[in-house]
């Protein structure tokens, strides 16, 4: 009897791990589109992929799980870039956007560029 419960709660917590690393991964993509699309550059293979995971210290002091994310992105729809995004209990601890060349001939690509806002309030 004892035996079947402690299987019965291994299976559970290995689908809850299952499960919170998928929602995990689902809430970095999410957040990584995000950046692509305030950086007005486009999130490539719409998927981002765990490059590191480890436990830290929380702010309250607790320990969790530190999740580090890279994901490809494209500037003119031509080339590929590298970013990286690192949540700490999901919320965003750190991103890294590489400065690429904004002169980039785009004639051709599949990039659609709006202005972005303007900060001046007349």
């Amino acid at each position: 009897m004892f035996e079947s419960m402690l299987l019965l709660i291994a299976l559970m917590l290995c689908a809850y791990v299952w499960q919170n690393a998928l929602r995990a991964r689902e809430l970095a993509r999410h957040l990584c589109h995000d950046l692509c699309v305030r950086a007005n550059v486009q999130l490539l293979d719409q998927t981002v992929a765990l490059q590191r995971l480890r436990l830290m210290r929380g702010p309250p002091g607790l320990v969790v799980l530190r999740r580090d994310y890279r994901f490809d992105f494209s500037v003119d729809g031509r080339d590929r870039h590298r970013g990286s995004l690192s949540l700490l209990d999901g919320r965003v601890q750190s991103h890294s956007l590489p400065m690429v060349d904004d002169s980039i001939d785009a004639a051709g690509s599949n990039i659609v560029r709006f202005p972005g806002p303007s900060l001046d309030r007349h």
